[in-house]
């Protein structure tokens, strides 16, 4: 009987030995085939002019192919969900930014976890988003800006691409911090909005350097600061919002982020590969300068800064919606 005992606990060491053997093979061997990144959007967006020249740039690393997957449908819910659900052996990637956190904040049902369905990456970029308004306001300065719409509460409005975009998250989080209570006046896009403010049908926008910049430009619109916690190489001369000398807004910071996730399971050894494929794309010196001449700030992460910048979003949005009682649109 012990005999036979004995031979079974053999066996079943050997299965695990050889399980085990499998799984840390198949991570030395990554990738034995193409890599997909799904962007959950049609394409020509942001995320679109950060993941087209990655590509290329990380297959030489990986000694692969990685092509691009456009899944968009429901404000980028659909192409998520597929990447949640699909296999975790790092061949399928998810090139997410803040809509992912936001959208289970704000939508009944995304069928996803941001926080246990994905195993984050790396950022791949970052962009700030630019607080404008008419020249014709004659506003020169954020500080003015506040003064005016203290004075005048649920007078002056601000648009918007839509509820639970960067935009109107970024507007709403200045509100509050600020003590000012702005109207919000949604659009269906950033082009929609950007006319509407050349219009004069807004007050205010928190826009993408890419939907404003020509605007700034040609003198129709005042850039009076960036969100980010830096300036912006583009518009060195524009403060940030932090610099406007108002003390609610001493630690305000937003950016607009694009990063790298794969299915949460994910052996850590083929994210490591993925990882410093990505990092080394980002910093390629042409790529980086073609980001900085649309906007975009090439930026990079440990694996464990992404997740906490993720719970973090998640932490501080997640107040937001429920302040301002935020809803799909």
């Amino acid at each position: 009987m012990f005999q036979k005992f004995k031979t079974i606990s053999i066996l079943i060491s050997i299965f695990f030995v050889q399980l085990f053997a499998i799984d840390y093979a198949s991570a030395q061997a990554f990738p034995s085939r193409p890599i997909r990144i799904v962007i959950p959007y049609a394409p020509g967006g942001g995320s679109d002019i950060l993941a087209r020249p990655v590509a290329p740039l990380m297959a030489e690393s990986l000694k692969q192919s990685v092509v691009i997957d456009n899944k968009g449908g429901a404000a980028g819910n659909i192409g998520t969900q597929q990447v949640a659900t699909s296999t975790a052996d790092g061949y399928t990637l998810l090139l997410a930014n803040n809509s992912q956190v936001i959208n289970p904040l704000i939508y009944k049902q995304v069928g996803y976890d941001i926080a246990t369905d994905f195993a984050p990456i790396t950022l791949l970029g970052t962009s700030p988003v630019m607080v404008v308004v008419h020249q014709s306001m004659g506003i020169s300065s954020l500080k003015e800006l506040v003064a005016i719409a203290a004075k005048n509460p649920g007078k002056l409005n601000f648009g918007s691409p839509g509820a639970g975009t960067p935009g109107h998250m970024a507007n709403l989080l200045f509100n509050q911090q600020a003590r000012l209570n702005m109207t919000h006046i949604p659009y269906k896009g950033s082009g929609p909005t950007t006319m509407a403010l050349l219009q004069k049908e807004i007050d205010v926008f928190f826009g993408t350097p890419a939907a404003v910049e020509p605007y700034i430009k040609s003198g129709d619109f005042k850039a009076l600061a960036v969100t980010s916690k830096n300036r912006f190489a583009s518009f060195p001369t524009v403060p940030t919002v932090a610099e406007s000398g108002i003390a609610e807004l001493q630690d305000f910071s937003v950016e607009i982020w694009w990063g790298l996730l794969a299915p949460s399971k994910t052996d850590p050894e083929v994210l490591d590969k993925i990882h410093a494929a990505a990092i080394k794309a980002v910093n390629d010196p042409k790529n980086r300068e073609r980001w900085l001449t649309q906007g975009m700030v090439p930026t990079t992460t440990t694996r464990a800064e992404f997740q906490t910048l993720i719970r973090n979003d998640i932490k501080r949005w997640g107040q937001i919606v429920k302040d301002n009682q935020v809803k799909a649109d």
